[in-house]
């Protein structure tokens, strides 16, 4: 998971709302040095990914009917 949480099984465990809003509130005051370069950069996240981008059944439709592997 992004921004340093660890994988989602050990969140699932370990954080809760308390850590949750310990975190958030860390948060506002010393963001993610990654949305702070997004932001500077004008980077824009979310919406649904451009139309001509490739994807997974693009991908496989490239190897037509044959087994891949």
């Amino acid at each position: 998971m992004a921004s340093g949480c660890g994988a989602w099984d050990e969140v699932e465990r370990q954080f809760t709302l308390p850590r949750y809003q310990a975190l958030w509130r860390y948060w506002r005051h010393h963001p993610p040095v990654h949305l702070m370069v997004a932001a500077y950069l004008g980077i824009k996240s979310g919406g649904p990914p451009p139309a001509d981008e490739m994807g997974l059944a693009d991908l496989l439709a490239m190897f037509g009917e044959g087994n891949i592997g």
